[in-house]
């Protein structure tokens, strides 16, 4: 079944979404709320004046700008013209930072006024930049950029002069965070931000009249454009924006607004978890959020304390944003669900043949509705062509699924670790060591061992205030796994590098190694063997 919207762009819904609820919020942003009609008139003025400065259907121009509504009117103002938006983490430095603007070949780069200074650094060294728009209060530095306000109130408002745009058509190319190699660039078409917009909405959280949604993930990543910023224009509901993740403001933020559904990602959950309870923690509107894997006791903890439904699913920007998700009413917890209507999934083995239930292999995914998924990763053909190998895509996270037709994910396997001939889980390691009152959050990494393969390393940050020996630490993992999941390394670290999607950065941990780290085998510790 394909999904509605179908033959039509972002520009043709976005105008008939307007003509419906001009007068109706769009977005809650800080003490502003812009409705529909309002929206309308920046957008159109956002794209007039990216077409005076030469942006053409097809044109890529960088927006490194942190979570804020002159964000929306860019992206939109860049989809009525044909433009292609590629959205910079603000957390980019250096040669990352370089690599991208000038892989992606945009002439243009808006930024905000905060990351002058990191840009500066590298403007030399980007040579295609030709156009620079500054985006801030305070006034740019005289005669290396274009004041966006300026730029915005001179613009007309009336729709702008626009080419044919059909459902292939790429709105972004949106970076890979590159764990294993360089940043790919996954270009995203008109379609599968629409699509992935109306299933979020439709077919995942079954949106209602009085919803108002929430994110506090940033705007530069998938999940904020395609499921709260997409749902909200699809289902005609408004939703909230803040700039940033805070675990001790987050339940207050959700009462504040109305909120009824967010979004989580990474280790939100448990950040949240990890506050101190308090008596109001179930009273608040949010009546569901939906994010990734989950592990049950995370999962039913969370839904108990906090009165919250965990939609868990799973997805990839390369795989439509959401490709699988527990169904509303019949979910099985710690699963990622089933397919949604627009693909199919399955679980390989290294030869490409499906699996039986219950064997693990490799979650693969194919489309069913044309240009849902990416087309395709920008100037990597080569690697375009191994993802999609054996015609389906190729995620790179190892899994199973039940007789039900439930998935489960077991772990990364470009992260995995191999230890005395077993395929040891991160995650699960993770998990115990996290269940560790004294622990905020660890990440789990393989390090060469002397004897071939990996032995197990973990960083650990603890909770303020708190001490623990590693000894301590090991014995309780003892309990709780087997013994060739136990640790070998322990290095207790102050915060974990991560990304702004609060995903954890392994290789820059697999480049920090053992070190001076605490070693079980050098203190004599003996591990009870069954």
């Amino acid at each position: 079944m394909i999904p509605s919207g179908w033959g039509m762009a972002f520009r043709e819904i976005f105008e008939k979404r307007v003509e419906r609820d001009g007068q109706k919020p769009f977005v809650f942003f800080r003490d502003r709320v812009i409705d529909y009609a309002a929206l309308q008139g920046k957008v159109h003025k956002a794209a007039h004046l990216l077409r005076d400065l030469g942006v053409r259907k097809g044109d890529p121009v960088c927006l490194f700008l942190p979570n804020c509504l002159e964000f929306l009117y860019l992206w939109f103002g860049l989809a009525e013209i044909g433009g292609v938006m590629v959205p910079l983490d603000v957390n980019l430095r250096g040669e990352g930072l370089k690599y991208i603007v000038n892989h992606c070949d945009a002439r243009w780069i808006i930024l905000n006024e905060r990351l002058h200074d990191t840009y500066a650094s590298v403007q030399k060294d980007l040579p295609r930049v030709k156009h620079r728009i500054w985006q801030g209060d305070a006034d740019p530095p005289e005669g290396h950029f274009l004041p966006l306000r300026a730029l915005m109130e001179a613009a007309g408002e009336k729709p702008p002069p626009a080419p044919a745009i059909r459902d292939e058509d790429p709105l972004a190319i949106l970076y890979t965070s590159g764990a294993t190699g360089p940043p790919r660039g996954a270009m995203i078409s008109h379609f599968n931000y629409l699509n992935a917009g109306e299933i979020w909405a439709k077919d995942i959280i079954h949106c209602r009249p009085e919803d108002i949604f929430f994110t506090t993930l940033p705007l530069f990543h998938a999940n904020a454009q395609m499921f709260t910023a997409m749902g909200s224009l699809r289902s005609g509901r408004p939703f909230v924006l803040r700039e940033r993740f805070s675990a001790s403001r987050f339940f207050d933020e959700i009462r504040q607004y109305g909120a009824t559904v967010f979004n989580y990602i990474g280790g939100m959950l448990a950040m949240l978890l990890k506050q101190p309870e308090r008596a109001e923690d179930g009273d608040h509107p949010a009546r569901a959020a939906f994010g990734g894997a989950v592990p049950r006791e995370t999962w039913q903890a969370f839904e108990r304390r906090f009165k919250v439904t965990l939609l868990a699913g799973y997805g990839l920007t390369e795989s439509g944003g959401v490709s699988l998700c527990n169904p509303p009413e019949e979910i099985k917890v710690g699963s990622i669900g089933k397919p949604l209507r627009f693909c199919d999934a399955t679980i390989w083995d290294e030869n490409n043949m499906e699996v039986p239930f219950g064997e693990n292999g490799e979650i693969v995914i194919k489309e069913r509705a044309p240009y849902s998924m990416f087309l395709g990763y920008y100037k990597q053909p080569d690697k375009t062509k191994e993802a999609w190998e054996g015609g389906w895509f190729h995620t790179g996270d190892r899994g199973y699924r039940d007789e039900n037709g439930y998935f489960y994910v077991v772990d990364r396997i470009r992260e995995g670790i191999r230890r005395r001939e077993e395929n040891l889980s991160a995650a699960e390691i993770e998990r115990v060591v996290n269940s560790h009152p004294k622990i905020l959050e660890s990440a789990a990494i393989p390090v060469p061992s002397d004897l071939g393969e990996d032995d197990v390393m973990i960083f650990a940050v603890l909770r303020p205030e708190e001490r623990l020996d590693p000894e301590e630490l090991i014995a309780f993992c003892e309990e709780r796994i087997a013994y060739f999941m136990v640790p070998r390394y322990v290095q207790y670290v102050a915060g974990l590098p991560k990304s702004a999607s609060q995903k954890i950065h392994r290789p820059e941990l697999k480049k920090m190694g053992p070190g001076d780290a605490w070693d079980r085998e050098k203190t004599g510790y003996k591990l009870t063997k069954i």
